[in-house]
């Protein structure tokens, strides 16, 4: 398992990546309370296009009156194109009484997860680690 976090002077947020199989199971969650709010699927295919490119279709589930379905959608939908596997995304950040700078931070702070993530995986064999 990746256990990956990023602190700031309002917020924290933890990302965990578990391996299974091939495949990767991810959660996302800080700020004042974690929760789920959204859950991704995205599943690795053959772009349509013909060509050797991978692509992904990714699925959500969002809470009602949630906003982390996009940002779930884009964690699922990144990691299943880079490492051609089935990968399920479970975000719950909640800060209250958030400005649009703050959103915009975490945002921005689940983004350098991402790629903390990305750089993480492709360094160690975690497959083996379920």
């Amino acid at each position: 398992m990746i256990v990956l976090e990023r602190n700031t002077l309002r917020f924290s947020i933890r990302m965990h990546v578990i391996c299974m199989g091939n495949d990767l199971c991810v959660s996302i969650g800080g700020g004042d309370k974690s929760h789920i709010g959204a859950v991704a699927l995205a599943i690795s295919h053959r772009a349509l296009s013909g060509c050797d490119k991978i692509d992904a279709s990714v699925s959500l589930l969002t809470v009602t009156g949630h906003k982390e379905d996009e940002l779930a959608r884009k964690v699922a939908y990144k990691l299943a194109v880079e490492f051609n596997c089935t990968v399920s995304v479970s975000c719950g950040i909640h800060l209250d009484g958030a400005s649009i700078q703050e959103i915009t931070q975490v945002l921005d702070e689940a983004d350098g997860l991402l790629g903390e993530a990305v750089v993480k995986l492709k360094e160690g064999d975690y497959s083996r680690s379920v």
